[in-house]
Formats: structure tokens, sequence, C-alpha cells
């Protein structure tokens, strides 16, 4: 169970979560119009069959696997002699170290099989990894909403208060977790000179 998604947009409207619903709704709108005009445009300019992204992480993954070795042992299983060694099935799509069958996206030791057989690779990817189906997720606009006629105030004197909260201590968070996997930058702390993601101020360790 992660919380990603939810803590990603949550830095995305940092400056507009603490206005009233009604303005941050519309804030948000404004923010998802904007986005997906950018990034449709973007999308356009791809020539490749996959994204930008995509094509880098398959070129790195092949570098990576170059210099393992590649064995056939019959009915589309392989044996990849890399550290550690690994079985690579192509009919079921799914690697021993379980990361195609997590991601839908050839792991490194899938892509050094695939370029071994000198099968298409474009085969084995998900199509969810392709600018086609990117281009088709931001194909849909968000229209405006005009504030012409809308009334300025409500039209009634029955307004619903926002529910009565405290506030926990402390200060609260503003930073997400990472998630497994993910590539963080480390810095060393000045006090245990470790490397970690705290400083010399929000050093824990015992001097």
């Amino acid at each position: 169970m992660y919380s990603n998604v939810a803590e990603s947009f949550n830095s995305w409207i940092k400056d507009e979560r603490y206005l009233p619903i009604r303005n941050l709704v519309d804030a948000i709108r404004v923010k998802i119009m904007d986005m997906i005009v950018e990034r449709s445009k973007k999308a356009s300019e791809w020539d490749g069959k996959f994204c930008p992204k995509v094509d880098q992480k398959l070129y790195d993954s092949f570098q990576e696997s170059r210099t393992w070795v590649v064995l056939h042992s019959g009915n589309g299983v392989f044996e990849v002699q890399s550290e550690p060694t690994v079985s690579v099935d192509l009919v079921a799509r799914n690697c021993s170290c379980q990361k195609w069958q997590q991601d839908g996206f050839p792991c490194c030791h899938a892509v050094g099989v695939i370029a071994s057989a000198g099968k298409d690779l474009s085969y084995y990817v998900d199509p969810y990894y392709y600018a086609e189906t990117y281009r088709a997720s931001y194909s849909y606009p968000i229209h405006p909403i005009p504030t012409l006629w809308m009334p300025r105030n409500p039209t009634n004197e029955d307004v619903i208060l926002p529910p009565l909260s405290k506030k926990p201590p402390g200060r609260p968070k503003s930073r997400r977790i990472p998630s497994r996997g993910e590539k963080v930058s480390q810095i060393r702390c000045g006090r245990c000179h470790k490397l970690g993601n705290h400083n010399r101020s929000t050093c824990k360790e015992a001097m």
C-alpha cells in the first residue's frame, strides 16, 4: 500500500491547498487544464514509439546487460548469468527478479535476453509505455468555466460552515515520502559523517 499519488498531488497543489474549497477546486481545474495542454504539446513532438524516459531506460538496461552471458534453456526460457543469476521466460513475460511482473516493463535481464535473441523489443513492452498511449491520455481537454453569470455572494442566508477541527501538535510534514526503489539524492551529515537524507540539525545518531 502506497500513498505516493496522494503525496505527489498534495505537493503539486502546495500553494493552493490553503484556499477556500470553492477557490481550491477552481485552482485545481486551471492547473489540470494547463497541464493537459502543456503535455499534449510536448508529446506531439515525439517521434519514437516510446516516451523519451522509457527509451532512455531501455538504453540503460541494454548497456547494463551487455556483459552478461545469456543461455537458452528452451521453450522461451533463458538463463542470464548476471549477479545474481536469474531466469527469464519470454513467453510468460516474467523474470525471477520480479521487476518485469511488477512494472509490466522488461527489466535489464529481460532486455538482455530480448536483444540476444534478436527479437522486437517493442513487442514485450506494455502499451502503457507507448507514446501513443501518452498522447491519448491528454487528448481530452478541460473546458473553461466562465464566471460572468456566477453570483458573487450566496443567494440565501443558509451558509454551511466547515467543521471544527483541532490542529495536531508539531510541524506538519510538507515533503513526500519516497517509495521503495526510488532514487533519492543523499548528503553527508556534518555530525555523524554518514550518507543519508539528514543533516547536522536533524541527525539522530548516537555519538
